[in-house]
């Protein structure tokens, strides 16, 4: 499952009800496509891969990359220029066995700004990253993530 533009393009992994929920989140995705385009003027070609993992795996990933051995929601991996991997937890993201659109795109988000070079291990750097989550949140029709 792939979404694309001119510079960007973004691969999806998951089971059989997240392609579902891709096919249902198309002309969100398109927005965030484009939040991200207008947001740092990519040039040259970016390719982002997001896979819906396990806890077991987001467990194994968070332990042998960050030394924290802890499931966790989000975790990004950065490559050259703005590609890089996502890799978001499915527990994180499903509410009553659905996909949460919310929960989903909040993921999404957090993990695509680190790839884009944002932090939130500092003050000013949480605060700028918080705010460009929840501009994006507005414009594909979400609630705002935080409220600052």
């Amino acid at each position: 499952m792939k979404i694309k533009n001119k510079n960007l393009e973004i691969s999806f992994i998951g089971d059989k009800k997240f392609k579902e929920f891709f096919q249902k989140s198309k002309k969100q995705l398109n927005v965030l496509m484009t939040y991200f385009q207008s947001l740092h003027h990519i040039e040259g070609f970016s390719e982002i891969c997001v896979k819906i993992v396990s806890d077991q795996e987001i467990k194994l990933l968070n332990k042998n990359f960050r030394n924290k051995n802890k499931i966790t929601d989000v975790i990004s991996f950065g490559d050259i220029g703005f590609s890089g991997d996502i890799a978001i937890t499915e527990s994180y993201i499903k509410m009553n066995s659905k996909y949460s659109s919310q929960n989903f795109f909040m993921l999404l988000v957090h993990g695509m700004l680190h790839l884009f070079g944002y932090s939130h291990y500092d003050r000013n750097n949480r605060e700028t990253m918080r705010m460009l989550e929840n501009i994006c949140m507005t414009n594909l029709g979400l609630k705002k993530t935080h409220e600052i």
